[in-house]
């Protein structure tokens, strides 16, 4: 029998809220802390009990390291306050190349290979920091351009139900070992939702920054290039300690 107009307009309604708090949130684990003061002093959650993940050229990478390349409400722009929720998986791609695009964003350790994770989760944008085992964070970025371009159009099921997905890349300034930005477009039927991505990677290290974009279709803006210019930049600073 076919969807009813307004079960499928609750249907779209519910998975607009859930891409949006999923990618606002960027995944479960962020600060439990009930005001931006405490946030900054206790500002993420571990995902995996080790102390250390294995680091590339026989170094490693901490979990302190790891905290200390979190962003804090002194690095974004006043007034984004800490958001103690956290999100939940947003969907699967149609396609095995276009998966890695959702799991930066919103993903459980497992499905990147990492070791480690910390997260911190903004209102208005998320950030997670992966340590992996040895050279598994360059061979998780392997053939990302290339695949980014594979992955202009594609399609993800969330909750049953197939929507169109679009990928663009997103000129940034060079950073770490290597830094990609992307901006995915979710046509959700009733809304389409643009979100500005980043990852950038030093060493062993990966430091992600998803949040919605305020130029869809267009070129990152201002505000999105400065911070993710600050996590590149906490990012050097914590892996060489």
């Amino acid at each position: 029998m076919p969807m009813s107009a307004s079960r499928s307009a609750r249907r779209a309604a519910a998975v607009t809220l859930a891409a949006s708090s999923l990618l606002f949130a960027a995944a479960c684990g962020g600060s439990d802390s009930k005001s931006d003061k405490a946030a900054d002093k206790d500002t993420a959650k571990s995902s995996a009990p080790s102390a250390s993940a294995p680091g590339a050229a026989g170094g490693t990478v901490s979990e302190a390291q790891l905290k200390a390349a979190l962003l804090t409400t002194k690095d974004v722009p006043a007034g984004w306050k800490v958001d103690p929720e956290g999100g939940s998986t947003m969907g699967k791609a149609d396609k095995t190349e276009c998966q890695k695009f959702l799991d930066i964003v919103q993903s459980e350790p497992a499905p990147l290979g990492a070791a480690a994770r910390q997260t911190v989760n903004f209102e208005d944008g998320g950030q997670q920091v992966f340590g992996f085992d040895g050279d598994k964070a360059a061979g998780y970025l392997k053939g990302f351009d290339a695949s980014l371009a594979q992955c202009a159009s594609f399609g993800v099921e969330v909750d049953g139900q197939k929507y169109p997905a679009t990928l663009k890349p997103l000129t940034l300034d060079k950073a770490g070992d290597e830094a990609h930005g992307y901006q995915l477009v979710l046509d959700l039927t009733q809304v389409k939702m643009a979100f500005d991505n980043y990852v950038v990677r030093k060493g062993a290290a990966l430091s992600t920054f998803s949040t919605k974009s305020k130029t869809p279709g267009g070129a990152a803006g201002a505000e999105f290039k400065t911070i993710t210019a600050t996590v590149a930049k906490k990012l050097d600073q914590a892996v060489k300690g």
